[in-house]
């Protein structure tokens, strides 16, 4: 659809949109849900400025599955949310999952929900067969053993020298998944918000669990249980003191603090996006090489660690 020399910038925009919708509908869920829109705006933030997504989210197509399992698994915990807009909801289930098997997942807050009120709506089983539908045809295709085991090659265990970046993203969505619900059991109210971060905390200790099993360590695999567990850290305090405003505007503050520590340290746009070999360069070099090579192959390079082989027959036709 797009000249070659185009296509990267092309393409790292579509990426970027994809993460921007995908945090405007988490902002949304939350203010609905919390009835503050500067707690929402901040839910948002959180999916584009985790740490731990910058190295492998930003301009990366291949990564656009975890904002959109984020953005789904936060709707999933909101029953105001499927019933006001089943047919979006509808449409980020089916999108979403055909991008990974993880998308099962999604239904953990609907099972919540049938547990709590006893009964199926119209809305939940909706979604629910949608959910089994896509992990369906992706296990059809290719078959069991390949969606349930993930990568292929993957670390499964600490390594000697193992930062902290790295150690935050294995072990903190569980910890503070454990933490949040241990806090909301010990002082149940059965309220909607309470039940709210029940699901968003329950949904990020799973997800970190099935992550780890289908990639290991790896700082993709971070995004979504973190990005969960810190929103279930924010919705939680806000339950747990809504009738002490000192407490709650106290810890938020001491929150926001120290998340801004590691997101200021981490963040960055990486160094394969800032050093060369820049898209558009590469493909006028290769452009000259096909001239004179019409039949051959050649490789344009995407980053640092490497890039695509293509065929000159293409590279011409521009």
């Amino acid at each position: 659809w797009f000249p070659l020399a185009y296509q990267a910038v092309v393409l790292s925009v579509l990426v970027h949109v994809v993460w921007s919708i995908c945090a405007v509908v988490i902002a949304n869920v939350i203010t609905t849900e919390t009835r503050k829109q500067w707690l929402g705006y901040l839910a948002g933030c959180f999916l584009v400025a985790a740490p731990h997504a910058s190295e492998s989210g930003l301009g990366n197509v291949g990564n656009v599955k975890w904002p959109l399992l984020a953005a789904l698994l936060v709707v999933s915990g909101s029953r105001s949310s499927i019933q006001r807009f089943p047919k979006s909801v509808a449409l980020l289930a089916v999108t979403t999952g055909f991008t990974q098997p993880l998308t099962i997942l999604c239904g953990i807050p609907l099972v919540v929900d049938v547990l709590r009120i006893r009964r199926f709506t119209r809305e939940h089983l909706t979604l629910g067969l949608l959910l089994a539908g896509t992990i369906s045809i992706q296990i059809a295709k290719v078959g069991i053993d390949s969606a349930a085991s993930g990568q292929s090659t993957k670390v499964t265990a600490p390594w000697e020298g193992m930062g902290l970046f790295w150690w935050s993203g294995f072990v903190g969505p569980l910890g503070m998944s454990a933490a949040c619900l241990a806090l909301l059991l010990l002082r149940r109210a059965h309220v909607d918000l309470w039940w709210v971060a029940i699901k968003l905390s329950l949904a990020a200790g799973i997800v970190a669990l099935a992550s780890y099993q289908m990639g290991g360590i790896a700082d993709r695999y971070f995004i979504v249980p973190m990005t969960l567990a810190v929103v279930a850290l924010f919705v939680t305090v806000q339950q747990l003191f809504a009738h002490m405003p000192k407490w709650r505007m106290a810890s938020t503050i001491a929150l926001l603090i120290g998340l801004a520590i590691p997101t200021t340290k981490w963040f960055s746009s990486g160094p394969y996006l800032m050093t060369p070999p820049i898209w558009k360069s590469e493909v006028n070099q290769a452009t000259q090489f096909c001239q004179a090579n019409a039949t051959a192959m050649v490789t344009v390079s995407s980053s640092v660690y490497g890039g695509n082989e293509l065929a000159c027959s293409y590279i011409l036709r521009g």
